[in-house]
């Protein structure tokens, strides 16, 4: 993670590829000015449904996105309509807590092989 707020990610981010705030709008089906909002820390961070497209058009990486905006959300977004009933099970056993680090390491591992193919 950056430590950097999202909105600040994303403006240094598009600035240094040189991209308009409408080029990035266009990208993730907004408007220019939700994109500005979302720099300025107007509006919260772009929903899960948008970080793919973002990752793509600034080159930054979706794992660290994710992370910032729910950092920054103070919250984990799931839309438990698209979740199966064991992915909803073994979430509530992860925010309940008591793995060892061996374990999460071992959930992590297998969480994240097919990570990238979820997104695109």
């Amino acid at each position: 993670m950056t430590g950097k707020p999202f909105g600040e990610l994303v403006r240094e981010n598009r600035r240094r590829l040189n991209k308009s705030l409408q080029e990035v709008a266009d990208a993730l089906g907004v408007t220019a000015v939700y994109v500005s909002e979302v720099e300025r820390r107007k509006r919260p961070p772009f929903t899960m449904e948008r970080l793919p497209a973002l990752s793509r058009v600034l080159g930054l990486d979706l794992k660290t996105l994710i992370t910032t905006a729910w950092m920054e959300k103070k919250m984990i977004e799931l839309d438990p309509a698209s979740a199966s009933d064991k992915q909803l099970e073994a979430l509530v056993a992860l925010a309940r807590g008591g793995f060892s680090d061996k374990e999460l390491d071992e959930i992590l591992k297998i969480a994240t092989r097919n990570q990238q193919e979820l997104f695109e």
